[in-house]
């Protein structure tokens, strides 16, 4: 018979509503970027950051947005 192997207790579980609203923080915060040469890297980068603050209690989609893109700065054309 197989072992059944536990998950680790740090995963965290985000309601539909905190997932439309960190969703809608993501999008906004993506659109203010434009780089393609490290998109990937950008939009992965922006996901975590947003998920870390949902995590630590934030709800205000424009905070996760604002807190997603602090340190980045708009390319100039």
């Amino acid at each position: 018979m197989a072992d059944i192997i536990p998950f680790p207790g740090r995963l965290k579980v985000f309601d539909p509503d905190l997932t439309t609203t960190m969703g809608k923080a993501y999008d906004k915060a993506v659109s203010k970027l434009v780089d393609g040469r490290f998109e990937l890297m950008i939009r992965e980068l922006i996901a975590k950051r947003i998920i870390r603050m949902a995590q630590s209690g934030e709800v205000d989609p424009e905070h996760l947005c604002a807190a997603a893109l602090s340190g980045f700065r708009k390319a100039a054309r």
